[in-house]
Parts: structure tokens; sequence; C-alpha cells
């Protein structure tokens, strides 16, 4: 492990995640992200290079708009944190490789679309284009997923998903799509137990919810970001896992 190279990916998580947390509160207000400069949503004001420094900025300020005394999230340092984190395990995982890049363009998009879909109940389909995409760029790597185990990967749980939904309407069309897409990536073995792992998680949150009396049977709980999370868990330790259960 070379401790400058782990420095230079959590420097770009880091960055990446001031990055993310800008198309999380823009893409669903509609604001273009590649236009205009940063304000602070209380009070509108344009931010300076020295408030936006990831993490550093948060803690320096107090969590607090230097211009509007208006506290700052703390969801803001929160992702930028995960972000780098993830982008370290990426690099300590698979080197400095193509993989890398592809599998941490995969992951950004996973954090991204599981706030927005938190706090808005929708995944954006650029998303799942994009991790799709990175999905068929996989294919270029040697020794990775097969193409025939995406083709089955993108089908596997999408489509019964799809059919349920088609019955129910208890599942969205986003969640469908998320699945079919990290399919390409994971191939059909790792997105079923993305599903296993999804579900489970959602319904210990959901339960944990209802024990504290903060939700009920009918609340409407977005499945995105435990499929995100899900997926995450797939990439880093997916096949290690199906290894343990096999070995039982």
């Amino acid at each position: 492990m070379n401790l400058i190279n782990v420095l230079y990916f959590a420097i770009a998580g880091l960055i990446t995640g001031s990055y993310l947390n800008v198309l999380i509160y823009r893409i669903p207000r509609g604001i273009p992200s590649s236009k205009g400069f940063s304000f602070c949503p209380a009070c509108g004001h344009r931010l300076s290079w020295a408030d936006l420094v990831p993490v550093l900025s948060y803690i320096v300020l107090r969590a607090r708009c230097r211009y509007c005394d208006a506290k700052i999230h703390p969801r803001y340092p929160a992702v930028e944190l995960l972000t780098g984190f993830c982008f370290i395990l990426l690099y300590l995982k698979f080197g400095i490789s193509a993989g890398t890049f592809i599998y941490a363009a995969v992951i950004s998009c996973l954090i991204t679309l599981s706030v927005i879909d938190f706090d808005n109940k929708i995944i954006p389909d650029r998303f799942n284009i994009i991790i799709g995409i990175c999905g068929l760029l996989l294919l270029t790597i040697p020794g990775g997923v097969s193409w025939y185990e995406m083709l089955i990967g993108m089908f596997a749980v999408s489509v019964p998903l799809l059919v349920i939904s088609f019955f129910t309407g208890g599942i969205g069309e986003g969640d469908v799509k998320l699945f079919a897409a990290c399919g390409l990536v994971l191939g059909w073995k790792l997105i079923l137990l993305s599903m296993f792992l999804a579900s489970v998680m959602a319904a210990i949150f959901g339960i944990a919810l209802m024990a504290a009396r903060k939700a009920g049977r009918k609340t409407e709980m977005p499945f995105g970001p435990f499929i995100a999370l899900a997926v995450m868990i797939c990439i880093f330790a997916g096949q290690n896992l199906l290894d343990i259960y096999l070995a039982f």
C-alpha cells in the first residue's frame, strides 16, 4: 500500500463528494449543475473558495454560513467523507486500474441518487444510464464479469420486480431501472445478493422506525438508498460473502 496513493484517492474522493453535494441539491430543483457559482441555500450568497474546502470549511465555520449564520446540514461533510472513504477502499481493492475509476463513477452515482431518493423519492434516469455504461465498460477489463453474466444480471432482479410492480404498484420504476443498471455492473450472482441485502436492510430500518413510532405500516419508504448500499457492499465484498455462504 502506497500512502501517497491513498492520500491522492482520499483527496480525490473528498473533492468528488463536494461536487456530488452540488448535484444532490441542484438536480431535484432543476438547477443546471454545470452553470453558475455555489451559493448558500439559505441566503443565496455566493460562496468563496474558502467556504468550499471539503470537510475543513464545515469545521472552521462551525457548521454555520459565514454570511447569514444559517446552520449547514451535516450531510455535506458526511457525503464528502463517505466518498473519500469509498475511493480509498477502491484503491486498496483494485489498485490503480481502469476498474478503480469505473467503480468510482458507479459509487459516485449510487451515493448521489441515494440522497436524492431519500429526500425526494425519485431516482433520476441519468444515474442509471451512467451506471449501465460503466457496466459495459467493465467488459473491457480482463478477468471481470462475463457478458452473459451481465446480461442475465440485468434482468435477474429487474424483470421480476417489474412484474410485481405491474400487479401491485408497490415498487418504484426507478428502483427497477436501478437494479437493471447495477445488474450489468455486478452480474447475476451479486445482483441477487444485492437484492437480498437491500431487502433485509430496508426491513430492519422500517421495523426500527415503527418501533420508534416514526413510521407506520403504510409509510412510504424509498428503497433506492438500500439498493445503493447493498450494491456498494457487493462491489467491495460481494464475492467474499458468497464464498462464506457456499462454505457452509
